[in-house]
């Protein structure tokens, strides 16, 4: 394990605190009771990092046992986290105070206990070449290139509680986006459709991170869309569409908080999106109409 501790200027690291102003605080290391401890692999670099979570706020998947696709370390701001090893060799089971930290490899199946005023988060490391959020593997079938389909969707009989459904509802919404007249022009460059396939991967990869890895997590994937709306501007009757294909995919195909919660992000991004673009006031979802 390595504990850390909070020190003033020439401190080794930075971890950014989120978006509810609590500042940079610089921390330094070293290394506490030898404990089975696991390295960081010394050229992976800072990644994605949650907010700070709490007892009552943190993702059910967290509650619950679970891993994490690839290197992440653990740091306790209050309160006290057990944290729990449940397969490995060496299995640990620690308590981290705060100013601590711990090393959790890739695919290792664990638990973690906060006490009911812990405050903690979870810093992801990357390769240094690699998309800041963790990338989302498509599973062994992929969608047909056509995205045709004549028949409704399934329900899936369950929440997006995974990758893998969240790579199913995404590649659902834009099957039905590429067969919409309105929308699919869009999606269009010199005349040529674009690689669904990458586009696929690259939307679950936001969504994979919103709903499983950090749901109070604001990622700005709007001004991504701006050269989109330079080439082809958007319509208020744009993004009713939009907003009815995302609905409907997500209703006839889920249920559960984070399907709630994936409702109401799509919704607020949509309404953000055109106040960006297309000015304050000219286009609001139906239900805030």
């Amino acid at each position: 394990m390595t504990r850390t501790r909070r020190t003033g200027d020439g401190a080794a690291g930075r971890y950014p605190h989120d978006a509810v102003g609590m500042g940079t605080p610089e921390i330094t290391t070293r290394k506490a009771t030898p404990m089975t401890d696991h390295e960081l692999p010394s050229h992976l670099i800072e990644g994605r990092r949650t907010p700070l979570f709490g007892l009552d706020t943190m993702p059910e998947p967290l509650a619950a046992t679970h891993r994490t696709t690839v290197w992440a370390t653990l740091h306790v701001d209050a309160g006290s986290v057990r944290y729990i090893d449940v397969e490995g060799a060496s299995p640990r089971e620690v308590r981290l105070d705060p100013g601590d930290s711990l090393v959790i490899p890739p695919n290792l199946s664990h638990e973690v206990e906060p006490s009911t005023d812990a405050r903690f988060f979870v810093q992801f490391y990357r390769e240094p070449h690699a998309p800041l959020v963790p990338q989302v593997e498509a599973p062994a079938q992929d969608p047909p290139p056509s995205f045709r389909r004549d028949a409704p969707w399934e329900h899936r009989g369950r929440d997006l509680d995974s990758p893998e459904e969240i790579f199913e509802m995404v590649t659902r919404q834009y099957a039905d986006v590429a067969q919409d007249d309105l929308l699919a022009p869009y999606f269009t460059v010199d005349g040529e459709l674009i690689d669904w396939q990458a586009l696929i991967l690259r939307i679950t990869d936001y969504w994979n991170h919103v709903i499983l890895y950090a749901p109070d997590y604001e990622i700005d994937a709007i001004e991504q869309h701006r050269h989109v709306h330079e080439g082809d501007a958007f319509t208020a009757e744009a993004f009713d569409r939009w907003l009815q294909v995302f609905i409907d995919t997500v209703e006839g195909g889920w249920t559960g908080p984070n399907t709630t919660r994936a409702k109401k992000r799509g919704t607020g991004m949509a309404w953000a999106m055109a106040q960006r673009f297309l000015g304050h006031g000219k286009w609001r979802p139906p239900q805030h109409q």
